[in-house]
């Protein structure tokens, strides 16, 4: 039941000022990645372009409001408390929401229907498509009509993305990766940084690339080991930029420093160059799995939402790209002081990952929700 008081960030963040909302909003827009629906655009009789969002489990309020406008903090303001529902601010399953710039509100099903109808066509209320006619409110015997009908007759089944554009600052490499790729050396020059639009010399030769080739240049953050085992897994990385081969030589080369996002120095490493998606489709495999978080991001105790983690769980364990999960704490039996008998208190539910990046063995996953500080340790689970 999607509910905005179930909300993990409801508690947490419903008590700001209202002085603070606007630097709030401003973080949200530029910080946090959001959630984009491919769901029905439509136009009400008067003109007004909107969308109809369809709720299924797990949707709040917040995180509507988040997908559609860009931020979540606005949804008490623009909420159309309808007259008709005694309390609008629960959402259900099944529910129809329509959402333009200005409000959101609740919908039936044949309003849903005209509004979805009337798309770049611009036909009015009279021109629904076949599918939906004999829709009849006052016919029980029908069944509820089905207000995507119109989507059904030529676009393509509903998807779920998340875009986030900062994977290239943090990522991960695994052992083989490191010990695979190049270093940089320097240059001739007395200067010790290199940055964008210079040359400097690496530790790549002929046989190992070509000129043109392009490699990402990286630096070690953190040297990540099994939780339990202690065995090296990789090296949380910071990416530095990006670098082109410009003059081969037998054990090394000239490249040529196309970005950077911070100075280039001696001792960066360099791995072949793979374009960094931005968008990320969600992957709705539910099959069971469990594990732990095994890293954060470099000089950081306790991450939240908007940060990234490394998880002991990879391709192999079918944790891949799109999947999301539960970070939690598990329950433990604690003494009943009436009865004095034990009693199993539930799981800490702290807050929702969502994979950005697999290889065989871990994963990066983006926090995307957290009702308290997640650390190192903490163990995840597949979505209820």
């Amino acid at each position: 039941m999607g509910v905005w008081n179930a909300d993990l960030r409801g508690q947490m963040k419903g008590n700001f000022m209202p002085g603070h909302r606007l630097l709030i909003l401003i973080l949200t827009v530029l910080v946090l990645p959001t959630i984009a629906f491919a769901q029905g655009a439509g136009v009400t009789p008067d003109g007004e372009k909107g969308r109809l969002h369809k709720v299924v489990t797990g949707d709040t309020l917040w995180d509507i409001t988040d997908t559609y406008l860009g931020t979540p903090w606005i949804w008490p303001s623009i909420w159309k408390e309808n007259d008709d529902i005694s309390n609008p601010h629960r959402i259900y399953p099944g529910d129809l929401i329509w959402i333009t710039e200005g409000r959101m509100r609740k919908v039936t099903a044949e309003e849903a229907v005209e509004l979805l109808a009337m798309q770049e066509s611009g036909m009015g209320p009279s021109d629904v498509p076949a599918a939906a006619e004999g829709m009849s409110s006052g016919d029980e015997d029908l069944e509820p009509p089905d207000p995507f009908a119109a989507l059904d007759l030529g676009s393509t089944a509903v998807e779920r993305t998340l875009l986030y554009p900062g994977l290239h600052r943090y990522s991960f490499v695994s052992e083989d990766e490191y010990r695979a790729s190049g270093a940089v050396l320097g240059s001739h020059n007395e200067q010790y940084w290199s940055s964008q639009g210079q040359r400097t010399i690496v530790s790549i030769g002929e046989g190992s690339a070509h000129i043109g080739d392009s490699f990402t240049i990286y630096r070690v953050r953190k040297r990540v080991r099994h939780p339990k085992t202690s065995e090296p897994l990789g090296y949380f990385v910071q990416v530095l930029g990006r670098a082109e081969i410009a003059e081969l030589h037998p054990e090394s080369a000239y490249a040529l420093i196309l970005d950077s996002y911070v100075e280039v120095e001696p001792g960066d490493r360099m791995i072949p160059y793979a374009e960094l998606p931005m968008e990320f489709k969600q992957n709705h495999n539910n099959d069971p799995i469990d594990g732990h978080v095994i890293a954060v991001q470099p000089y950081r105790q306790y991450i939240g939402e908007g940060d990234v983690v490394i998880l002991n769980r990879g391709v192999e364990d079918g944790v891949v790209t799109g999947r999301e999960f539960v970070v939690y704490r598990p329950g433990k039996e604690v003494r009943d002081p009436v009865t004095t008998a034990k009693v199993l208190v539930p799981d800490d539910i702290l807050g929702r990952i969502f994979i950005l990046r697999s290889s065989p063995e871990t994963a990066v996953a983006l926090v995307r929700q957290s009702a308290t500080e997640i650390q190192i340790g903490e163990s995840f689970r597949q979505m209820p």
